[in-house]
């Protein structure tokens, strides 16, 4: 799917005045010239001296739109020039007969820049504290961990961490589920994946 950034529908509102003004030149050269259309002397008089002022329009208009292609291609690749990471968030059970479910988030890159993951943490819009994990299951990718595009990996909480979060939320979210997410954590930037309430009673 086409998707129009904000910028570029701004460029291309730009790029209707000059041509808006363009339409309204022609109308107004087609109406003088049939005014004038009896007298060829004064269809030169006024209406060549018209034209190569409208030649210098066109000409200006080619070149604003060079300058705005230019500038959308620059901030259309500033954009996509960036590390991105998926995060998926799902229960799983381990067969290593200790048994319990436990809760996998995981993480693909599919930006243009590897990226490091350096930390996991859980976050509600209703708590000023959070929940940051320092210990993982078997299984488990470890922190920090590095990706190139195309790359995953998965950190996998330890069976109950789910009555933690769920405990946080009773004590320091209002219990308020709405809005509840880990945050995974890179060297420039955060990236989030929802958490559904179903992931808080895995160990009933």
């Amino acid at each position: 799917m086409l998707r129009i950034t904000v910028m570029g529908r701004r460029m291309l509102k730009l790029l209707w005045i000059p041509v808006i003004a363009l339409l309204v030149g022609l109308a107004f050269l087609l109406g003088l010239s049939f005014g004038l259309g009896k007298s060829n002397a004064s269809f030169v008089n006024e209406v060549v001296p018209v034209l190569s002022m409208l030649g210098g329009w066109v000409s200006g208009i080619g070149a604003l739109a060079a300058v705005i292609t230019t500038l959308w291609l620059a901030d259309k690749q500033r954009r996509e020039d960036v590390e991105n990471v998926r995060v998926s968030v799902r229960s799983a059970i381990a067969d290593t007969g200790e048994g319990g479910w436990f809760i996998a988030v995981n993480m693909t890159s599919d930006g243009k820049r590897p990226v490091k993951v350096i930390s996991l943490s859980v976050h509600s819009p209703f708590a000023k504290k959070y929940i940051q994990f320092t210990q993982f299951w078997w299984g488990s990718d470890s922190l920090p961990v590095s990706m190139s595009y195309g790359d995953s990996a998965s950190l996998h909480l330890p069976p109950g961490t789910d009555q933690q979060i769920a405990a946080f939320v009773r004590d320091h979210c209002h219990g308020r589920v709405k809005g509840l997410r880990f945050v995974v954590r890179t060297t420039l930037r955060e990236f989030e994946g929802a958490i559904h309430k179903n992931l808080l009673t895995l160990s009933s």
